[in-house]
C-alpha cells in the first residue's frame, strides 16, 4: 500500500495559507497529502480545542493509510494532550506512522518512542513552504521521505570529546524533555526501556530562548535522573538565542561540557539541528552511529520505512 502524509496541528496554530503551501509542495514532490480536519484552525494560542487536536492526531496514528503525520509547528499544546491522544491510539491501534517536527513536538517523539515507533526530528510547514528548493534541510528531508539513510561530517568543535558508539537515536527539546521528567514520557524510563531490550541509546538535545543557569540546570536534572549514565554518546545541537551569562563564569557550552565531563562517552558539539533556519533532520527510533575524532564528527542515521512511495512529479 502506497502511504500517505497526514498534516495535523496538535499544539500551536499557524496560518493556513502556510499549511496548504507546504501540502502543495510535498504533492509536487510526489507524495500524497491530506489536511487533518482541524489543522487550520485556531483557538486562541492554539491550533484547535483539546479534544479536536486529540482526535486528528488519533486519527493520523490509527489509519493504515498513513505512513507519516507532519505537525504543522510546534509552540505549546502538547503537555496537555499527549496522554489522551496516546490512550487513544492505544485503543484503536497504532499503525507506525512516523511523527515529524521538532520543539513541543519532542513529547511526540516520547509518545512514539513508548509505542516502540520511529519518528524524524526535523523542519515542520513554514519552512517547508519557504525554503528553497536548494536548502539542504529540505534535500535532506526529501531523502528521509524517499526511504533513504542520512549521513553527516561536522566540523570540529573544540569541546568534543573523540570517541564511537552507536544506538537508539532519542532526545529533542532539552526543556521540553525535562518538563517530562516524572512522567510516562520520561526519558529516563525510555532510555531504560532501551537498555533492557539490550540496546544502546544515543542523545540528542537542543534548546531556544532559555537563560544560561536554566540550561544548566535541565543538564544536571538528566545527570541527576540517570540519562546521562545510561546513554552511548550525545549530539548537542543548537542552542538558539541562549545567550552566555558572563555571573556563570563561563560559556553556555561551557557549562553543557562541564555536566558531561564525568561520563566516558563520545560527545558532538555543534550540530545543525534546533531552532535555526539550517535546521537538518534526524531519525529518531532506529539505530544512528556517531564518530568523533580531532578531524571531525560523523553521524550517521538508519533510514525509516515510511511506505510513501512517491510518485514521479
Amino acid at each position: 500500500m502506497n502511504k500517505s502524509v497526514r498534516i495535523i496541528s496538535p499544539a500551536g496554530a499557524l496560518d493556513d495559507a502556510i499549511i496548504r503551501h507546504a501540502a502543495a509542495r510535498l504533492e509536487c514532490e510526489g507524495f500524497d497529502v491530506a489536511i487533518a480536519p482541524h489543522a487550520c484552525s485556531r483557538w486562541g494560542r492554539f491550533a484547535a480545542r483539546p479534544e479536536q487536536r486529540i482526535a486528528d492526531a488519533v486519527d493520523a496514528l490509527t489509519d493504515p493509510t498513513v505512513g507519516l503525520v507532519l505537525c504543522s509547528r510546534g509552540g505549546y499544546g502538547l503537555q496537555q494532550i499527549v496522554d489522551q491522544i496516546e490512550c487513544g491510539v492505544r485503543e484503536r491501534g497504532y499503525n507506525g506512522a512516523a511523527i515529524l517536527g521538532f520543539s513541543d513536538v519532542t513529547e511526540l517523539h516520547q509518545l512514539i518512542a513508548r509505542l516502540d515507533g520511529a519518528s524524524i526530528h526535523g523542519i515542520m510547514c513554514k519552512p517547508i513552504a519557504t525554503l528553497p528548493d536548494e536548502a539542504e534541510p529540505w534535500q535532506r528531508l526529501l531523502q528521509v521521505l524517499r526511504g533513504e539513510s542520512l549521513g553527516y561530517e561536522i566540523t570540529p568543535h573544540e569541546l568534543n570529546r573523540s570517541g564511537e558508539a552507536a544506538g537508539i537515536l532519542r532526545g529533542g527539546n532539552l526543556a521540553v524533555l525535562c518538563g517530562l521528567c516524572g512522567t510516562e514520557y520520561d526519558l529516563c524510563r525510555i532510555v531504560n526501556a532501551d537498555r533492557e531490550q539490550g540496546r544502546q541509546t544515543l542523545l540528542f538535545i537542543e534548546d531556544v530562548g532559555e537563560p544560561h543557569y536554566k540550561i544548566d540546570r535541565m543538564m544536571h536534572q538528566l545527570r541527576l535522573s540517570g540519562v546521562l549514565e545510561a546513554v552511548s554518546g550525545v549530539i548537542v545541537g543548537q542552542f538558539a538565542d541562549c545567550d552566555d551569562d558572563p555571573d556563570m563564569g563561563c560559556t553556555l557550552q561551557q557549562s553543557i561540557a562541564a555536566v558531561l565531563q564525568e561520563y566516558d562517552c563520545p560527545v558532538l558539539f555543534g550540530f545543525p539541528a534546533g531552532h535555526v533556519t539550517h535546521n537538518l533532520p534526524l531519525t529518531f527510533g532506529v539505530e544512528a552511529t556517531l564518530t568523533v575524532t580531532k578531524k571531525a564528527g560523523q553521524l550517521t542515521c538508519s533510514a525509516l520505512p515510511l511506505g510513501l512511495e512517491p510518485r514521479t512529479p
